[in-house]
C-alpha cells in the first residue's frame, strides 16, 4: 500500500485537481521473521540488528557496496606511520547528528573511549567485538576539531578495514547521555535513515534524514512488518500489502519466480557455516577421529536441503574476500575410509557423540541429520540437541559439547574477520564455539604475525596457512557458504548487493 504524503495531503480539499500529479511518499514496506535486539552499534551482534545499525549510523570510513574497496565518509582523508602504528583522520566538516548536535573529534573520542575503558561510567555492559576486532587500539586523542588520531599498541594493518564495521560507528554523545542503557532502544547516528517508531517485535520506522551529508535518500521511510511465520510474511507480499520480504522459504521459491513481477536476490555474502569439534574432549583428542568426521561429511546433501541457496566451501575464507581463491576440499567424502581411520584408532564401538544446535535452526537440523546417517554408518551415533540460545551458550562456554556448529559472517572484508573468532578465548567464554580449547598457541602467533604485516601478499599467504592448517587438522569442518536472499516486486527498482549481507538502504530505488 502507498502512503499520501501528510504535507500534501491536506492540501487536496482545496486543490483537489491536483491529486493526480502529487507524488505519493516513497515509503518501501518490508518483512522479516525478528526485529533487532537492539540498535546501538558497541552492542550489536545479529544480521537483524547490524541492518539497523548500518543505515542509521556512518563509520569515518565506509566500503564501496560492489567493489569492498575502503571510501571516505566521516572522515575525507587518513595517513598512517610507516611503522602501522599510528593513524590520523581529518573529519567531515558541517555533519550533524539526527538530534541536531554536531558531529565532531569529540564524538569519535567518545564512541571509542565509551567501549574501551572498562571504567568508563557511560559503558554499561561488556561489549561483545570490540575487544576482539581491536585489540591493539591504545589511545584515540582529538588534535583539533576536525581531526583525530588513533594509536596502536601494536602494528595492526587491517586497521582501516576495521574502521567499517558496527562497533566503529560514531554516535551522539549527547544521546548517549541522555538514554542511558536505553541507548539502544533511542539510537542517535549521522546515517541515511532515523528511527521514527518501534513497536517491538511488531513494527519499526525508520525515516529518511533529509539533512544526509551524501544527500537526501531516494526513498522516505521504511517500514518493517516482524512477523514470525514466514507464511504469513508471504501472503502478505503476494497481495501486495509487503514490497519485500527478507525471510524466504525454498518451497516457495519456484512459484516466486513464476510471478513476471517478483524478482529473487540470491547474492553470496562473505560468510561460512562450519561444525567445530571439541579437541579438548576424548575422543576427539585424537587427530584420526577428527579426520573420520570430516571424511563423512557430504557436501551433496546441501543441494537437498537449500537447493541453490548455499554454496559449497571447503575453508573458512569465503569466496568474495579480496585477494581469496577458495581451495578444493581437504577431504574427500569417503566413508570407507572413515571407517579405516576410526579403526586404527581401536574405540569402542559404536562411538557415542552429541552437537549442539539452536531451537530455530530447522533447515540445519535437516542437513545435519543427514550427516548423523552418514556417521552412523561408520560406527558413529551423534545425537543432535536442539537448545535454546541461553543454555546452548551456557554449555559451549564451559567447554559441555563434542560438537557444536558455528558461523560468522565477515564484519570487514579482510581474512583476519573471519579467522580471529575461531581463536578467541573471549568468545568462547560468552558462548560461541571456537578452537582455542585445542591449545594451537602456533596458530594464534600466526594471526599476530600477518596482522603486523604491512605487504598485502605476505598478509594473505598467511591468513591461508592458518586456514590450512585448521581444517587439515580436523578441529573444524567447513560446511556452506550463505546466501542472501530477498524477495521482493518490482516496484522496487534497485537493490544493490552486499557481500556482507546487508541491505544499504540508500542505495535503494524505486519505481
Amino acid at each position: 500500500m502507498r502512503k499520501i504524503c501528510h504535507s500534501l495531503g491536506r492540501l487536496v480539499l482545496i486543490l483537489p485537481f491536483l491529486v493526480a500529479v502529487l507524488p505519493a511518499e516513497r515509503v518501501v514496506h518490508a518483512g522479516s521473521l525478528r526485529g533487532p535486539d537492539g540498535i546501538d552499534p558497541a552492542r550489536v551482534w545479529d544480521d537483524t540488528s547490524s541492518f539497523y545499525v548500518t543505515n542509521i549510523f556512518d563509520t569515518l570510513v565506509r566500503l564501496d557496496p560492489l567493489t569492498l574497496k575502503i571510501e571516505p565518509s566521516l572522515a575525507v582523508s587518513w595517513e598512517t606511520s610507516e611503522d602501522g602504528r599510528t593513524w590520523t583522520f581529518n573529519l567531515r566538516h558541517g555533519v550533524r547528528f539526527h538530534d541536531g548536535t554536531p558531529f565532531n573529534a569529540e564524538a569519535v573520542v567518545f564512541t571509542f573511549f565509551r567501549q574501551m575503558d572498562p571504567a568508563n561510567p557511560k559503558r554499561t555492559e561488556d561489549f561483545p567485538l570490540f575487544a576482539d576486532i581491536f585489540t591493539y587500539l591504545e589511545k584515540v586523542r582529538r588534535l583539533s576539531p576536525s581531526q583525530v588520531q588513533f594509536v596502536l599498541s601494536e602494528p595492526f594493518f587491517p586497521f582501516l578495514a576495521a574502521l567499517t564495521t558496527d562497533c566503529a560507528a560514531i554516535v551522539s554523545p549527547d544521546a548517549v547521555k541522555k538514554a542511558g542503557a536505553d541507548f539502544s532502544r533511542q539510537p542517535v547516528g549521522t546515517g541515511p535513515f532515523k528511527l521514527s517508531s518501534w513497536q517491538r517485535d511488531k513494527r519499526l520506522v525508520l525515516r529518511a534524514n533529509p539533512e544526509y551529508w551524501r544527500g537526501r535518500p531516494a526513498i522516505d521511510e521504511y517500514v518493517d512488518l516482524i512477523e514470525p511465520q514466514a507464511s504469513v510474511l508471504s501472503k502478505n507480499f503476494l497481495n501486495g500489502s509487503l514490497d519485500m520480504i527478507h525471510a524466504y522459504s525454498i518451497s516457495k521459491m519456484v512459484s516466486y519466480r513464476k510471478q513476471k513481477w517478483v524478482q529473487v536476490l540470491a547474492a553470496p555474502s562473505l560468510s561460512v557455516t562450519y561444525v567445530v569439534l571439541n579437541a579438548a574432549r576424548p575422543p576427539l583428542d585424537r587427530k584420526g577421529v577428527r579426520l573420520a568426521l570430516a571424511h563423512a561429511w557430504d557436501p551433496r546433501t546441501l543441494k537437498l536441503v537449500f537447493q541453490d541457496f548455499v554454496l559449497p566451501i571447503h575453508t573458512l575464507l569465503p569466496r568474495g574476500l579480496i585477494g581469496v581463491d577458495p581451495p578444493g576440499p581437504a577431504f574427500t567424502f569417503s566413508l570407507e575410509l572413515a571407517r579405516s581411520l576410526l579403526k586404527k584408532e581401536k574405540l569402542p564401538s559404536p562411538l557415542q557423540l552429541e552437537m549442539l544446535l539452536l531451537n530455530e535452526d530447522g533447515l540445519l537440523f535437516q542437513l545435519l541429520s543427514f550427516y548423523a546417517a552418514n556417521l552412523k554408518q561408520i560406527g558413529v551415533r551423534l545425537k543432535l540437541t536442539r537448545l535454546e540460545r541461553t543454555d546452548l551458550a551456557r554449555r559451549v562456554a564451559a567447554g559441555d559439547f563434542d560438537l557444536a556448529y558455528s558461523g560468522w559472517i565477515a564484519d570487514y572484508p579482510d581474512p583476519d574477520t573471519m579467522l580471529f573468532p575461531l581463536l578467541s578465548e573471549q568468545l568462547q567464554r560468552q558462548g560461541l564455539p571456537t578452537i582455542t580449547a585445542a591449545g594451537r598457541r602456533d596458530l594464534s602467533d600466526l594471526l599476530a604475525k600477518a596482522r603486523h604485516e604491512r605487504d598485502a601478499g605476505k598478509r594473505l599467504a598467511i591468513y591461508k596457512k592458518i586456514d590450512r592448517a585448521v581444517v587439515t587438522d580436523g578441529l573444524v569442518v567447513p560446511m556452506y557458504q550463505d546466501k542472501k536472499v530477498i524477495v521482493y516486486s518490482h516496484r522496487i527498482a534497485e537493490i544493490q548487493p552486499n557481500p556482507l549481507g546487508k541491505l544499504v538502504l540508500f542505495d535503494m530505488r524505486i519505481k
